[in-house]
């Protein structure tokens, strides 16, 4: 017995100096030099949540990561806008800290609706290596630079013979299910766009299908609903602030209980700042005055199978990134005429602010109070009806909202890429 337990004491001796020697060679890999770059290397923060950093980590190794935008000597913020043809302009901002302040920078990268992640993220890393040359040229990495141009003579834009007409059709299907149930849905849009710099049109058509079959014992329950709706949208520049247009729609809905709405109306928009900034920051104050015109599959709750009205929409919008973080704020209020009680005021919010270091507030949140459903069907809905919302339900509220902190703490250093489960 003495002899058994003797041998258990010296094989736990044995684990405890393998798993010593183990700490001690993981203490001496982590101060290895190799990991982290050279000390004179500028120490970079990139701040897009979508970008993929272990691919920038690898293709640009010659510079130090820091997972805090004040630990960085070049703060690199992109932010992203729909261009005419439905794909992406980045814009780039290189904005330069401590040593490097005031050495700003700003480059664009324009992406394809139909281009790959793959090509969208070599393209980005390919113009954040060449924003960075500047700062590099600074310190003695700037000996081991090598830049090379290619031989061919840059040709003239080719003609364009959609003349900046866009066209794109989707069409995605859905289906899921299990013994008891099953999901169908049709999902298929259709755009024309043309834009310009002074002026846009955006023409838009959708069909939305959906049912669900849920099987009870020997009968089955049957939730189908379809939705289909199009739009033209007309914007003209007038300057810098100004933009003026309209808006051409229809929509029909048998949840809603909609069997055709059609409107027509002029709007006008004012923007505080010059469009061009837009990708950084603006204010903006819209207005629009329509007529609509309803048909309802069922009568209403206000006795009414079609009506034609009259409707004023502003909203006040605010989109803001910058360095200390990004806001966009936009206030919705609405009403018909013939009855000012009948009116609608919605609130959305996605802000995104460093609290302190390492510490960040994001908050997205959606809240509507709601006086304007004339398409309630008069007649009472069923428990079927009301639990499988196959059918609009009556309310003054509705809302949506997301809260969270999060606090990263520890090496401000992020270079190492190790991709291993």
């Amino acid at each position: 017995m003495l002899f058994n337990i003797n041998g258990k004491v010296k094989e736990i001796l044995r684990i405890r100096y393998v798993t010593i020697i183990l700490i001690m060679a993981s203490a001496l890999f982590a101060q290895n030099p190799d990991t982290l770059t050279e000390k004179e290397a500028p120490k970079v923060f990139i701040d897009y949540e979508l970008i993929d950093m272990n691919f920038i980590k690898n293709e640009i190794p010659y510079v130090n990561y820091v997972i805090e935008r004040k630990d960085a000597d070049v703060y690199i913020l992109i932010t992203t806008q729909t261009t005419a043809g439905e794909g992406k302009e980045y814009n780039i901002f290189f904005i330069g800290q401590g040593k490097f302040s005031g050495m700003c920078d700003t480059l664009k990268y324009y992406a394809l609706k139909s281009d790959s992640d793959d090509i969208i993220r070599r393209e980005i890393t390919k113009k954040i290596k060449i924003g960075l040359v500047r700062y590099l040229a600074k310190t003695h990495i700037a000996e081991k630079l090598l830049i090379t141009l290619p031989e061919k003579k840059i040709t003239l834009k080719p003609k364009d013979p959609w003349h900046n007409w866009v066209f794109s059709i989707d069409l995605y299907g859905y289906f899921s299910g299990q013994q008891k149930y099953n999901f169908n849905n049709i999902n298929t849009t259709f755009s024309a766009n043309k834009i310009l710099e002074d002026w846009k049109v955006l023409n838009y058509l959708s069909y939305y299908y959906t049912k669900n079959i849920y099987k009870i014992n020997d009968s089955s329950i049957i939730n189908e609903s379809k939705s289909y709706s199009g739009s033209t949208n007309l914007v003209i520049g007038l300057g810098n602030h100004f933009s003026a247009g309209y808006y051409l729609s229809f929509y029909s809905s048998t949840y809603e209980n909609i069997l055709i709405s059609s409107g027509f109306s002029p709007a006008i928009e004012y923007n505080i700042y010059p469009y061009k900034e837009s990708s950084t920051r603006k204010l903006t104050f819209f207005y629009d005055l329509g007529y609509v015109y309803f048909e309802y599959y069922d009568t209403t709750i206000f006795n009414k199978l079609q009506e034609k009205l009259f409707k004023e929409t502003g909203s006040i919008e605010t989109n803001i990134i910058q360095r200390w973080g990004s806001i966009n704020l936009k206030l919705t209020g609405s009403h018909y005429f013939h009855n000012f009680k009948k009116n609608r005021l919605t609130l959305h919010s996605d802000i995104s602010l460093p609290i302190v270091k390492g510490l960040s507030f994001k908050v997205f949140s959606y809240v509507s109070m709601i006086h304007d459903q004339l398409s309630l069907p008069k007649k009472e809905l069923t428990e079927e009806e009301i639990i499988l919302q196959k059918r609009i339900l009556a309310t003054q509220y509705s809302y949506y909202i997301s809260i969270g902190f999060s606090y990263t703490f520890g090496s401000i250093y992020s270079n190492i890429v190790n991709p291993r489960f």
